[in-house]
């Protein structure tokens, strides 16, 4: 039932997809974004990590559940499923690009909760994760799935953005009629058009002004219905943008060079050695061996596919590349920078990192680094080229569900050329700061400095006044 007493504290939460950091900025100080100025004015607007991989989908998961994406089960935009645990797999293979946008709730670990669960009534529009809202998730159903399909597949932004408004519109009434504690509504249109503009264009900085409207929208709500005093309004970005102007085809790579490739969209191939799943488009996994049900470190792979690590590093299009050596040991491979380990002890809340050069220094770190805590180990990296580098590699890299081999693409590249219904200028998946780096834009005081997008669940419940005993991957800036 909904708790109809005017100040109850209740939470929106808006997710600008793709919106940058510094454009958002340069439109706030330009006077463009009214709503989103009083939220800083009562608050503050930070920059945070998201995690790896930075690509719709997986990067939601931070904020929905306060965990990196690998560590429930979503370890890319396009990931194999190595160990047939899932139904309705065509070719064993996701792409939540498509029709498996449907599995994304149910791919999920139904053992970590969810915002929406933790804090009732929730409302979901327009959001990548969504289970356990219980007054509906917009924007999900058969019929607005067609039509985003539709808009997508053409390449048409301007019926992208119809279809974005009507589930809107949908939301809002919804919203009206609820008045849930907790509710989220992503505004997607800004990272269509800056894959198609660019980042900076001035569509994309029209379409961020849908978000402020989509603000003021729901504080008209609340005003008009007597309950404005406890709604609090937060807005956070999921990936960044970079522009990109070369296009790697890593599937026709290594079918020149003898392997036989299961990739989307052709997902046919029966007998093949490699399965390539790129998503963003500046990430890659790498699967090896992929008849194999259960995966395997790399010492165990390295008589075999050496030569492709050591040909893929010479590719101008990598940037990095990462193998598990054990399920705590990463091994972080550059071409011009070098090699180096990052080992990964303990879990949850007493969790530290090492940094251990092999060769040189791969993540720019100034040299070796023992034992950090989280809150160090963000610091490390806030100065270098890959934000937040030793949590993000540690996390993704050896879980179950990732490639043997990760790829972040390097600066101006991507890694599929083909198949995309709009030509890309602008991408994002990589491990890159102006890929990795967010807005975060809270309506209030904070006791720390925000440092990644896991510390928001945490977060909302202290805001909410909802404990819990649940571990994160991040802290709340509230305590």
């Amino acid at each position: 039932m909904t708790d109809d007493t005017t100040g109850t504290s209740r939470l929106l939460l808006v997710v600008a997809d793709g919106v940058r950091p510094d454009v958002l900025a340069e439109e706030l100080a330009q006077g463009n974004l009214p709503a989103m100025a009083r939220l800083r004015e009562k608050g503050g607007l930070y920059t945070v990590s998201t995690s790896f991989p930075s690509v719709t989908g997986p990067a939601y998961a931070p904020f929905v559940m306060g965990r990196h994406p690998a560590a429930v089960g979503m370890p890319g935009l396009r990931w194999f499923d190595r160990a047939r645990s899932l139904r309705w797999s065509y070719a064993q293979a996701r792409s939540y690009s498509g029709i498996d946008i449907w599995h994304v709730d149910g791919d999920l670990d139904p053992a970590i909760p969810t915002l929406y669960d933790l804090v009732t009534p929730s409302l979901a529009g327009l959001m990548m994760i969504a289970r356990g809202a219980t007054h509906g998730r917009v924007g999900r159903g058969i019929g607005w799935s067609l039509r985003a399909g539709w808009a997508h597949f053409r390449g048409d932004a301007g019926a992208w953005r119809r279809v974005e408004q009507a589930a809107v519109h949908e939301f809002f009434r919804r919203f009206r009629r609820t008045r849930p504690l907790l509710s989220a509504l992503g505004i997607l249109g800004p990272d269509k058009l800056s894959h198609a503009f660019g980042g900076e264009s001035p569509i994309v900085r029209r379409a961020i002004r849908d978000v402020d409207a989509a603000i003021a929208q729901a504080q008209a709500i609340a005003a008009e219905d007597g309950w404005s005093e406890g709604l609090r309004v937060w807005v956070v970005g999921d990936h960044g943008h970079a522009p990109v102007d070369q296009h790697d085809d890593l599937h026709a790579w290594l079918s020149e060079r003898g392997h036989r490739v299961l990739a989307h969209p052709q997902l046919g191939r029966r007998d093949a050695d490699v399965a390539l799943m790129v998503g963003g488009n500046a990430m890659g996994h790498l699967y090896l061996d992929p008849a194999q049900t259960t995966r395997s470190w790399w010492p165990s792979l390295r008589m075999r596919w050496q030569r492709v690590l050591d040909a893929l590093l010479e590719r101008p299009s990598t940037g990095l590349l990462a193998v598990a050596m054990d399920s705590h040991t990463v091994r972080v491979f550059t071409g011009r920078d070098g090699v180096a380990d990052i080992i990964r002890t303990h879990e949850g809340r007493e969790a530290r990192w090492s940094y251990r050069p092999l060769e040189g220094d791969p993540l720019h770190l100034g040299g070796s680094l023992p034992h950090l805590d989280a809150h160090d180990a963000w610091l490390a990296g806030s100065s270098t080229p890959y934000a937040d580098a030793l949590v993000q590699l540690s996390t993704l890299v050896p879980s179950p569900r990732a490639g043997d081999i990760v790829l972040s693409a390097a600066a101006g590249w991507d890694l599929r050329a083909r198949f995309e219904p709009t030509p890309h200028v602008s991408t994002h998946g990589a491990l890159l700061n102006n890929q990795m780096l967010v807005p975060l834009l809270i309506d209030g005081p904070v006791t720390r400095i925000p440092q990644r997008t896991t510390d928001v669940v945490p977060s909302v419940l202290d805001l909410l006044g909802v404990p819990t005993d649940l571990l994160f991957d991040g802290r709340s800036f509230l305590r």
